[in-house]
C-alpha cells in the first residue's frame, strides 16, 4: 500500500466507502459512497474526516484506484491536535512534529489517535446517518 493508494470500506449495509492514503500512516475518507464495489471518487476532495490508522488494517481492504498528490508536502494528512494527558494542553501535530498552540487555533481540529478498521467503518456510519437526518 503507498501514499495515494485509494482503499475500499465495506459498510454494514451493502454499501462501500473509501478512504485515500496519506503519509504518517493515516487515512482521509472520502464523502461520497457508493452501492457498487469499485467506483472510488478519484478526484473528489470532500472528505468525512481524516484519522490515523494502524497500518494492519489496511491489509483487510481492497486497493482500487490510485488518487495521486500533487506535492510531496500535500501527501501529509491535515493538522490534528494533541492534548497533554497530565496537563490537558493542547498542541498541534503535523507532518510529523508537535508544535506549542492556542485552544483557538486547535478548534476544530481532529484529535491525533491511530483507530482500528471497526472504529473507522463506526464514525462512517454514524457521520453519513448524522448528514441524511440533517436533509
Amino acid at each position: 500500500m503507498k501514499v495515494g493508494d485509494v482503499a475500499e470500506i465495506p459498510l454494514p449495509d451493502g454499501r462501500f466507502a473509501y478512504g485515500r492514503i496519506y503519509r504518517d500512516a493515516s487515512i482521509g475518507i472520502y464523502h461520497e459512497v457508493s452501492e457498487k464495489p469499485g467506483q472510488p471518487p478519484i478526484g473528489s476532495r470532500e472528505f468525512l474526516f481524516t484519522v490515523g490508522v494502524y497500518t494492519d488494517v489496511l491489509d483487510d481492504w481492497r486497493i482500487v484506484g490510485r488518487d495521486p498528490f500533487k506535492s510531496a508536502d500535500s501527501e501529509w494528512p491535515p493538522p490534528m491536535v494533541v492534548k497533554d494527558v497530565i496537563t490537558g494542553i493542547p498542541k498541534i501535530y503535523h507532518k510529523g512534529e508537535i508544535k506549542d498552540a492556542t485552544s483557538e487555533e486547535c478548534k476544530g481540529l481532529e484529535e491525533a489517535a491511530v483507530w482500528d478498521s471497526h472504529h473507522i467503518i463506526d464514525r462512517i456510519v454514524k457521520e453519513l446517518s448524522e448528514e441524511s437526518l440533517s436533509n
